[in-house]
């Protein structure tokens, strides 16, 4: 297959190492080329709380998906778009003003480009940071605010107010280190490691997949949440610009462990009971239902009442849902997003998740993940889910604007030192894909269990 524009984005998660390949088409859509994923488990040691903590492991699941997404495609695979985030990561403001060039009074796209060139000089971030975003909010021409437009009007100066983005180097350096270690997927000899063409905040590449310009999300304000494993990010977009980001270490992970915990089983088993009670509120379920899970070897089965495990669930996003209305209120726009909440990532699918963010943020305006209509799934249709915004935003980033009134230059990160890199030894044989959980024993509910039929739809 030959695609000159052939973009993939890479998705490196704590449940799972994803890769998505597109086309920009004709008509402005992009098309789905491709797409490979690999469950991870905790065992695996992929990432703790969004920061790389095995290599190895991680370079081996990486060079699985990539290889038989280039095999699939019969394309040399040699550049990636790949995702960040951790509780580390954080947003600050600045402000920068700079006096336009030339005698033309109009304030020219040239001025505002070197005003964005000169907020990032100026910018200095702590000691061991490093910059990975630098996004426009407001500008001013002559100190008054210039609303949208700002090219075209007439002044001498033009100023404006930043949101700059900025992680730990050393998780942006493990990130690189990692995919150094990863070769391209060509017929040389020798390949190359794989190019890393963008590293973008998961909440900006989840904004490329998610946000709707026909209702105008990013200028009547909207709060992406994406909820995955084991993080939570918060985003909030407001007349055009992010206003705040926030991402913390809770996520569907902790809902599994309290299942497992309060009704001793394993995490395997607990995944598939949360997949169940996820979807069913505890005030539809009888008191005497129950499941019977069979343990391996002399174990005893395990009976567990489906109403109270709905429960732990329920208190549990209940307990998400209140930490994102606090995060609202701590950011000052609480009361402000017209467009209220999109929630994403894996724990999205919940089918209880919208009625509890509704009942605790008391907002009515919540709604899960809708993918963009510029996305043309080419039979790829099981992709329009939360949990792969991230994926299909990163492959869409390079084709669109983050934002109109600059280039994508304002999302690429500062120049890191560059690592020596030690190839590990290649295991012999093929690297194992992470089993499944066993064929789960609710008989009487095994149809929810399979993860097409949750509740992935949108809803109003």
């Amino acid at each position: 297959m030959e695609e000159d524009n052939l973009v993939v984005g890479l998705d490196i998660g704590t449940s799972k190492i994803s890769a998505a390949a597109g086309s920009l088409q004709k008509d402005g859509t992009i098309k789905i080329n491709g797409f490979v994923e690999r469950a991870v488990v905790p065992k695996d040691e992929v990432l703790r709380n969004g920061e790389i903590e095995n290599a190895h492991r991680t370079i081996e699941i990486i060079d699985e998906v990539l290889e038989e997404l280039a095999d699939k495609l019969t394309i040399n695979l040699e550049s990636v778009n790949v995702n960040i985030s951790n509780p580390e990561i954080s947003g600050h403001f600045h402000k920068g003003k700079v006096t336009k060039s030339g005698e033309n009074k109009q304030i020219q796209q040239a001025d505002v480009d070197k005003l964005a060139d000169d907020v990032r000089v100026t910018f200095k971030a702590h000691p061991g940071r490093i910059v990975l975003h630098c996004m426009p909010q407001d500008f001013y021409v002559n100190d008054i605010k210039a609303g949208e437009k700002v090219v075209g009007k007439f002044g001498v100066q033009i100023g404006g107010d930043f949101f700059f983005v900025t992680s730990r180097a050393e998780s942006l350096e493990n990130l690189h280190y990692t995919l150094k270690s990863v070769k391209a997927k060509t017929d040389d000899d020798k390949p190359a490691p794989i190019q890393v063409e963008n590293v973008l905040l998961s909440s900006v590449a989840d904004s490329f997949a998610l946000l709707d310009n026909t209702i105008d999300d990013k200028r009547n304000g909207v709060a992406i949440v994406n909820i995955g494993a084991e993080m939570m990010e918060i985003c909030i977009y407001l007349k055009n610009g992010i206003r705040y980001f926030k991402a913390l270490p809770i996520g569907g992970n902790s809902i599994t462990k309290d299942l497992a915990e309060t009704f001793q089983i394993s995490f395997e088993e607990a995944e598939i009971l949360k997949k169940i009670c996820g979807n069913i509120p505890s005030s539809s379920i009888s008191d005497t239902e129950a499941a019977v899970i069979e343990r391996k070897k002399d174990l005893a089965p395990v009976e567990i009442i489906l109403k109270n495990a709905s429960t732990v669930v329920e208190w549990r996003l209940k307990e998400i849902a209140a930490i994102v209305k606090s995060e609202l209120i701590r950011s000052g726009y609480d009361g402000m997003l017209t467009n209220g909440i999109i929630l994403t990532g894996g724990t999205a699918s919940m089918g209880i998740i919208k009625d509890i963010f509704i009942d605790v943020c008391k907002m009515k305006s919540v709604r899960k993940a809708k993918m963009s209509s510029k996305i043309n799934f080419n039979g790829h249709e099981f992709l329009n889910k939360p949990k792969y915004s991230t994926v299909l935003g990163l492959m869409m980033a390079p084709y669109f604007a983050f934002d109109t009134r600059l280039d994508n230059r304002i999302l690429k990160h500062a120049t890191i030192k560059e690592l020596e890199v030690e190839v590990p030894e290649k295991k012999t044989g093929s690297v194992k894909e992470a089993k499944a959980p066993k064929k789960p024993i609710f008989e009487m509910l095994k149809d929810l269990i399979i993860d097409k039929k949750m509740n992935d739809e949108y809803i109003n």
